[in-house]
């Protein structure tokens, strides 16, 4: 097994234990895409492991997800089940070959891979679902057009359901969600995209009564509308994966039918049947009768004037924008462009210390060569702003999260969004969707409480978490805060104490302490849930967190709640970094790291039996890594007296690395390593500096799970 895949293999795990907490018996919500992260965890080790336990479990999983797809096409209890120990097991497993460990065994009660698939509970008879054909050679572009633009109606319709929950009776909402479902079905006619079409015209007949106000809008219409949005994102999702090769053409299968049918029962003037399942349909179903659904006017088949923001849904509307500003660009010449940026700055620094241009005898040279610094700036910030995205989009995928899973687990929760606007860069804000789902789904189950245990505590019955975006310092926090239990801090320690995290007579502070949750595997749940309990969720985040260069803190209090502090870089491009000297070499250590530094004394210098030389940093020890030693070079001198340390900081742990000198802060473009250096876990990339040489960027996750090295081998 390749160790580069176990970050990938874990991830994808995450991924089908969060679209698990979304499904229900008798409904095909998450059933695809398990279906396809299975897939793709298949398509990464499913060779290289087809005779070990891995493989073989993973055969598993697959029969029972494509039993369900050969029956009911809807999930039932025992294949969640399964697929809820499935996940823990995987889990496991992966953590196993991480730390060089035998894997668990399959559990005895899964049956062998190659026999026939479990049996399931008993369903109808077999239901044809209509088949999605592309057209990948002569459609791809038009295709690619309309995958974006779908992603952009599904998000207004999600956040638009979400108002008119809230608001039945605001006709604006309800037609910009019927204008969305319009564009839709027009879109997917054109393409021929027949299976899309018939779900969206449903849906917008659907809606078309209600604008009429012939249906009133209930709880269960509202769960109607955001299934049929679910399931018209799956496709979009399924072909997307065709046109960017993950998938390989063919068929492409989204269970609708028992979507289709309740629709048309809604339609027919019978509310009931939107809760419950409609009975299974074949594929010699007769056509459906149209006299009951008005068909949509003449008016509404027209194209229809874009309409004021303030008609569209909550922050939707702020995002809107004028016909005609907006040009769509690949990715990939974006990037490029700002790479060239980043060498123009390099080589205008090359220029302003070239020792054979001297400014200050030659005015003229001295303004030229100070506006063609502004104008090099100006020029980075613009090309940088190009790259940053509006977090918007992401808070709003949390709206639809609380509303679903506070009705799951029985409790009143209202998400407040603040600073909605806050820009990152487009890669951050693609990352942080995982980091976030984990967080909020852990205030949900452990730190709101039961409405009753609320109004006991004196508090309002329905809980407030709030997801706020700002800058910091040249930074960007999320700040995820809930008015909940908070963290108990006796549990904790305790569970601390039981895992050899602490020792039991050891003393750390609350924001010390707090950091231990993010350790791999803990947990304090008294038992585990369907959403969180594993230990598992926490470990992700800070994981993630650290991938892009970022770190978390922990705030609580007992009965008031928690804060949690996500601190990240604008942009992944540039880093803030301090330039560090050992020999004659430098270094660049991210800032956003590091915690202090200090020239250190005679006392504050231990050395531990087996742990090498520590620092005694206010009463704490920590480690001490010659920064010399683990990267292979000459230091101007071994002194630790004569000599800088800097403390730097990850998770919870820290770590003091020891320099020559401090050379300054400098901003600096990021730059990927070549084959010499990628095998040195210990440098993130390297960075060209204002006089042309090149500085290597150190990696604070990787030093500090670094240990001491012993003196005598340090010096």
């Amino acid at each position: 097994m390749k160790p580069e895949l176990f970050p990938e293999l874990k991830k994808l795990g995450d991924k089908i234990a969060t679209e698990l907490v979304f499904a229900e018996p008798g409904k095909d919500l998450g059933l695809l895409p398990v279906n396809s992260l299975l897939g793709q965890i298949e398509e990464l080790v499913g060779r290289e492991a087809s005779t070990e336990p891995l493989g073989r479990g993973i055969k598993e999983a697959r029969q029972w997800v494509e039993a369900v797809f050969q029956s009911t096409g809807t999930f039932n209890l025992l294949t969640l089940k399964r697929l809820g120990e499935w996940v823990e097991w995987w889990q496991t497993s992966i953590s196993a070959y991480e730390a060089q460990g035998a894997p668990p065994p399959i559990p005895a009660d899964w049956q062998n891979a190659g026999e026939k698939p479990v049996a399931l509970e008993s369903s109808p008879a077999k239901v044809e679902e209509p088949l999605l054909m592309l057209n990948l050679e002569q459609d791809g572009e038009l295709l690619n057009e309309f995958i974006n633009e779908s992603q952009e109606h599904l998000q207004n319709i999600e956040q638009g359901v979400l108002v008119l929950e809230q608001h039945p009776a605001d006709a604006d909402t309800l037609h910009s969600i019927f204008r969305a479902f319009h564009t839709f079905k027009g879109g997917s006619g054109f393409l021929n995209l027949t299976a899309i079409q018939t779900l969206a015209h449903e849906l917008e007949s659907l809606l078309d009564l209600a604008r009429q106000q012939k249906l009133a809008i209930t709880p269960a219409v509202i769960n109607l509308i955001l299934e049929g949005g679910d399931t018209l994102r799956q496709f979009s999702n399924e072909m997307a994966a065709q046109l960017a090769g993950k998938k390989p053409p063919g068929p492409i299968v989204v269970p609708t039918l028992r979507l289709l049918n309740r629709i048309r029962s809604a339609l027919a003037g019978e509310p009931a049947s939107i809760i419950a399942p409609a009975p299974s349909v074949t594929a010699s179903e007769p056509p459906r009768p149209q006299a009951a659904a008005k068909a949509p006017s003449d008016e509404a088949e027209m194209p229809e004037a874009p309409p004021s923001p303030a008609k569209l849904p909550a922050t939707a509307a702020a995002k809107a924008n004028p016909a005609g500003t907006v040009v769509k660009v690949d990715t990939v010449k974006l990037d490029s462009l700002v790479d060239l940026v980043g060498e123009m700055l390099i080589a205008q620094s090359l220029v302003v210390q070239n020792g054979d241009l001297n400014p200050r005898q030659n005015e003229q040279l001295a303004r030229d060569l100070a506006h063609l610094g502004r104008i090099s700036k100006e020029l980075q910030r613009t090309v940088m702003s190009l790259r940053m995205v509006p977090i918007h989009a992401t808070f709003q995928k949390m709206n639809r999260l609380v509303r679903d899973l506070s009705i799951k687990v029985g409790k009143q929760i209202d998400l407040v969004s603040e600073g909605e606007d806050t820009e990152l860069d487009r890669t951050i804000v693609e990352e942080i969707s995982d980091p976030l789902v984990h967080m909020i789904r852990n205030s949900i189950d452990h730190g709101i409480e039961k409405p009753e245990v609320r109004k006991q505590r004196g508090k309002p019955a329905q809980g407030v978490i709030s997801l706020k975006a700002f800058h910091q310092g040249g930074n960007i926090v999320i700040e995820i805060k809930d008015d909940g239990n908070g963290l108990d801090r006796e549990r904790i320690l305790a569970k601390a104490v039981e895992k050899g995290l602490v020792r039991p007579d050891e003393q750390l502070p609350d924001s010390e302490l707090f950091n231990l949750i993010l350790a791999a595997g803990f947990s304090t749940a008294e038992k585990v849930t369907d959403i969180s309990g594993r230990g598992v969720g926490m470990d992700v985040v800070r994981r993630n967190i650290e991938k892009l260069r970022g770190k978390i803190e922990i705030q609580s209090k007992a009965g008031q709640g928690s804060t949690f502090s996500i601190f990240l870089p604008l942009t992944l491009a540039i880093i803030d970094g301090l330039l560090v000297g050992v020999g004659e070499h430098r270094y660049i250590v991210p800032t956003l790291l590091v915690r202090e530094s200090f020239r250190p004394t005679a006392n504050m210098i231990h050395t531990l039996h087996e742990r090498g030389e520590m620092i005694n940093l206010r009463g704490q020890l920590h480690p001490l890594l010659r920064l010399y030693s683990h990267l292979g070079i000459k230091p101007a001198t071994t002194d630790p007296l004569q000599s800088i340390v800097v403390v730097v900081e990850a998770g919870n742990e820290k770590r003091c690395l020891l320099v020559d000198k401090l050379l300054g802060k400098h901003e600096v473009v990021i730059k990927s390593l070549g084959e010499t250096f990628r095998r040195n876990r210990y440098l993130a990339g390297a960075a060209i500096l204002g006089d042309g040489r090149v500085g290597l960027i150190l990696d604070p996750q990787a030093l500090v799970q670094t240990e001491s090295a012993p003196l005598e081998a340090a010096a």
